[in-house]
């Protein structure tokens, strides 16, 4: 792992995994499990398009780079400085093999 990954990632990130329980009407009931901290590098990303109406859009969204890890996908939320980040795709990259990068979306 080369020096400048490693001093990039100065965050600390929770990661939780959404966990499959319902409620006695059958519905999500929305908890999550732990699953760690990582260190991490977090960048606010652009919107691509401002003039599309879709709500999605209008959340902040991040860019969040970390050293690869398995199981995180679209049931994963990080928390990062009070704020929840849900995890809307996940890519790793051959030619960078020690690290992911994440997008997220602010929840609020």
């Amino acid at each position: 792992m080369s020096g400048e990954f490693a001093g990039a990632l100065r965050e600390r990130v929770v990661i939780e995994t959404r966990m499959g329980t319902r409620d006695s009407r059958a519905g999500a009931v929305g908890s999550y499990r732990y699953d760690g901290q990582v260190w991490a590098a977090v960048s606010p990303l652009m919107p691509s398009d401002l003039t599309r109406a879709d709500a999605l859009s209008a959340m902040p969204r991040w860019r969040v780079t970390i050293r690869k890890r398995e199981g995180l996908g679209l049931g994963t939320r990080l928390t990062w400085r009070g704020k929840y980040l849900a995890v809307r795709a996940a890519l790793s990259d051959p030619q960078t093999p020690a690290q992911m990068q994440l997008t997220c979306e602010e929840v609020r």
